[in-house]
């Protein structure tokens, strides 16, 4: 009688122990896993911010290069009008005999 006295809440209290300790190991991942989601939240974060600077600075040098080829485009048309206006104010009245 004596062993059941003592066995049976030992017993019992070994199932409770156990089930405190699943819990805490759950609770020991579930920590480790919402470390590492927030390390590569941040990491993506980060990246996103470089990502956007740089397709800013892209946008940027890119309306540069625009604007550089509109005026390349604005002087070969004054190069070629002046070559034009070169041509036209030759006197070609006494070129052939």
């Amino acid at each position: 009688m004596l062993k059941f006295k003592v066995v049976i809440p030992f017993v019992l209290g070994l199932f409770i122990w156990q089930g405190v300790a699943e819990a805490a190991s759950i609770s020991t991942r579930v920590r480790v896993l919402e470390s590492k989601v927030s390390k590569q939240d941040k990491k993506i974060k980060l990246s996103e911010r470089s990502r956007r600077a740089q397709e800013i600075k892209v946008d940027k040098s890119l309306a540069q290069v625009h604007a550089l080829e509109k005026k390349v485009e604005g002087l070969l048309k004054a190069a070629k009008s002046s070559k034009k206006i070169k041509r036209r104010s030759t006197d070609k009245r006494y070129a052939f005999p």
